[in-house]
């Protein structure tokens, strides 16, 4: 689902200024309220506010009520949903991940790339921003020969737009907080099989 969730909420909630949501929601005690970001529920729902409350609800968590409470939800589920998805491309290619490159959008919420570092215990890259048009440029140049292949081109971005990188921090009990939320995955996953 990535940043739809929150999309949604600052659609209902009237929210202009994202930056301080961003701000205020990370001020606030981190994994008091957890969703599974990937539930169905939350696809396209008439008011995504009630569907995390509902959610909340279901799995005896308090329901958020300010728009810092909704955020911090979000964006701490999302970060763990990542390290659920890393865990399972590790699976996957039968090696674990080494480090996560965020790119578009995503890549400029400082507070959520850095959840996601915690959450996984891996470094993060965040950029470039535009990187789908920047692939499409890349593309274009290879096809007419303005640059030499793949790697040049990932060359030329590095040179041309800096990344940021975020280095993981220790969570408190993350154990516990990991175990929560799995648990809610797979309970929501069994209803929905």
């Amino acid at each position: 689902m990535g940043m739809w969730l929150l999309q949604r909420v600052v659609l209902e909630m009237n929210i202009a200024d994202l930056p301080a949501l961003i701000r205020d929601a990370s001020t606030l005690p981190p994994f008091r309220r957890l969703i599974n970001p990937n539930d169905d529920r939350f696809i396209n729902p008439p008011s995504m506010c009630e569907a995390i409350r509902a959610f909340c609800r279901e799995h005896q968590q308090s329901e958020p009520v300010t728009q810092a409470e909704f955020a911090r939800c979000i964006f701490d589920s999302l970060a763990l949903l990542y390290r659920r998805v890393m865990l399972e491309l590790g699976e996957l290619r039968g090696t674990p991940l080494r480090q996560l490159h965020i790119v578009g959008g995503g890549c400029q919420n400082a507070f959520l790339n850095q959840l996601c570092a915690d959450a996984c215990q891996l470094p993060v890259l965040a950029g470039p921003g535009e990187a789908s048009t920047l692939g499409n440029i890349g593309c274009q140049l290879m096809a007419l020969d303005a640059v030499a292949d793949l790697t040049a081109f990932r060359q030329q971005l590095a040179e041309s737009f800096p990344l940021q990188r975020y280095i993981p921090r220790p969570i408190d009990d993350f154990a516990g907080h990991w175990r929560r939320f799995e648990a809610l995955c797979h309970a929501t996953e069994e209803l929905t099989v």
